[in-house]
């Protein structure tokens, strides 16, 4: 199956993070990078996008959809630990953060992710 999604509150949610052009921002729950491309879409080459997610097949999903941004960062971890991923790369502060802490439709209709109420696994 491939990974599709659709972002919720999307003009919302990047009215809210007021994004500077050459701002840090962390996109703490990166999924399939809908909400992370159009905060890069709004970023200057001096902007960095960090992308967090511990589904490693949402992080190969998310790349392939942002191939094309060279100001990305992409850390196989959960946000519940974004302070120690963050100290580890090396960014003391960010201009904003965003949260989807739903899942997707991708983790409830793919049998084999363990999410399927559909399937039986």
């Amino acid at each position: 199956m491939e990974f599709n999604h659709k972002p919720v509150l999307l003009n919302e949610c990047i009215e809210g993070l007021k994004i500077k052009p050459d701002g840090i921002y962390v996109d703490g729950t990166l999924g399939g990078a809908g909400h992370s491309e159009e905060i890069l879409k709004k970023l200057s080459n001096k902007g960095i996008l960090i992308g967090i997610d511990r589904d490693e097949e949402a992080l190969n999903a998310a790349k392939k959809r942002l191939s094309k941004y060279n100001n990305v960062k992409y850390i196989h971890g959960n946000h519940d630990e974004i302070d120690k991923l963050l100290f580890q790369i090396g960014i003391e502060k960010v201009d904003g953060i965003l949260l989807d802490l739903g899942v997707s439709s991708y983790q409830l209709d793919e049998k084999n992710r363990g999410f399927s109420y559909i399937r039986k696994c």
